[in-house]
């Protein structure tokens, strides 16, 4: 019979075996995304994190070198995916809209700030959301605030302007 040390033991070695995997071994050899080109991880815990925040321009670096479909790595070694190829997103977005789910860790922290509206529901909700608001966005209602987007463009050149007339190196844009 087991006592309680060998079962803290196996626990233990589970959890190290656990976390191996995840951190290690699925990011590194199982990943679907292990063959699309991108930076290494350059550590287990925070992945290329580092980079992306201290260093300027790193996703135009990584464009640059390896096209623009990047896999890198989030913390705890999580590969994630960067595109930037703009056909490949419109493909997605109106096309793939459903085959794609928001990341379930981010989505809870993100609708407890902002409410579950058309930008974070899923599924049927995101299906109901969208069908209501379409009708903003048909061409003839879109072509009919023109009028305005420009009045309000040039007033907010004209404001700009006058700062920059009256020499102010920094402007308040908000």
């Amino acid at each position: 019979m087991l006592d309680l040390i060998s079962l803290v033991g196996f626990f233990i070695l589970g959890i190290i075996g656990w976390a191996t995997y995840k951190i290690y071994i699925w990011p590194v050899y199982i990943t679907p995304l292990r063959k699309i080109p991108g930076p290494p991880s350059e550590s287990l815990f925070y992945g290329n994190f580092k980079t992306i925040v201290t260093e300027e321009r790193t996703c135009l670096k990584w464009v640059q070198k390896y096209g623009n479909i990047i896999k890198h790595h989030e913390i705890f070694n999580q590969p994630a995916l960067l595109i930037l190829d703009t056909k490949i997103i419109q493909d997605i977005l109106l096309n793939h809209v459903y085959d794609f789910i928001k990341p379930p860790h981010m989505l809870a922290d993100a609708i407890a700030i902002a409410g579950r509206g058309l930008v974070f529901a899923e599924g049927e909700d995101h299906k109901r959301q969208r069908k209501m608001m379409n009708p903003a966005f048909i061409h003839n209602n879109i072509k009919e605030m023109v009028p305005t987007f420009i009045r309000v463009a040039f007033t907010l050149k004209s404001l700009i302007e006058d700062k920059v007339n009256l020499g102010e190196s920094e402007i308040n844009l908000t």
